[in-house]
């Protein structure tokens, strides 16, 4: 079940949230091949987040607990960044994306560390 974190430094209201929810869903279960009813989205306005010394508006995406290998980096950039650059007016070269491997990944339950 993939989750995708969204957080910008740009006021996000419900009903906007609630459209990049949709968008955001969409896309990544289209990249990812898995039911659209699986991608959990969270969406996060109004973060006290710059880059370097701009006060650009920004937006730093984080999906986890998918499996997309780096070749598919292309595609999915192009995918994501126009929702987003249409939801919140955002620049793309102003949108960071981290892909989270479970498959590669540490899991860490009271400071123990399970592979």
């Amino acid at each position: 079940m993939a989750l995708v974190r969204v957080e910008t430094n740009v006021s996000v209201g419900e009903d906007r949230a609630k459209s990049i929810r949709t968008k955001m869903a969409r896309a990544v279960a289209t990249i990812t091949a898995e039911p659209e009813r699986d991608v959990r989205v969270e969406v996060a306005g109004d973060r006290r987040m710059r880059m370097a010394a701009t006060g650009d508006n920004l937006v730093h995406v984080e999906i986890r607990n998918v499996e997309i290998s780096k070749d598919h980096a292309p595609e999915l950039t192009r995918t994501i960044c126009p929702v987003l650059e249409e939801a919140l007016a955002v620049r793309g070269d102003q949108i960071y994306i981290a892909v989270v491997s479970t498959r590669n990944s540490m899991w860490r339950v009271n400071g123990v560390v399970n592979s």
